[in-house]
């Protein structure tokens, strides 16, 4: 019968420590690279003893990142959750430019329909929409005044 290599199982505490202390996730495979003679995962998931070393391991390793970093394992879904929000903010900007478009269209047609006298009967109905977009930045505070009618001499 061939002996165990590595009886004690020093070498593969080393080891695991040494993930840990590096936070490479712990795996059966990442044990066996950086094990001197025991080169296959196999070695290390058919012993049980090795097995039990390895899943304490990694039970420490998951308790050390939850600890130190509470937000690690939701940190994926957050991004996510990101960028989700950044489209949602995109289709609404380009919501609010369409409105602010009909809006201003509006107005077009009321003054060329009835002049300034239909212009203002139509704000006094409208006061509290016009509010409203002033409050969400719909059109700028300061406007260009365009001469509707030539200044006579």
């Amino acid at each position: 019968m061939k002996p165990r290599a590595d009886e004690t199982n020093t070498e593969l505490a080393g080891i695991l420590d040494a993930l840990l202390a590096s936070d490479i996730d712990i795996t059966a495979r990442e044990v066996a690279r950086r094990h001197t003679s025991l080169r296959n995962a196999s070695a290390f998931t058919r012993d049980t003893k090795r097995m039990e070393l390895i899943r304490g391991a990694q039970a420490r390793q998951q308790q050390l990142r939850t600890t130190l970093n509470p937000h690690v394992t939701h940190a994926q879904s957050l991004s996510e959750k990101l960028a989700e929000k950044s489209s949602d903010v995109v289709k609404l900007e380009a919501q609010v430019r369409a409105l602010v478009a009909s809006h201003a269209a509006c107005i077009n047609a009321v003054l060329r329909a009835g002049g300034m006298s239909a212009l203002q009967r139509f704000w006094r109905d409208y006061r509290d929409v016009g509010d409203t977009l002033r409050e969400v930045s719909a059109y700028p505070e300061v406007g260009e005044v365009v001469e509707l009618r030539p200044k006579k001499c």
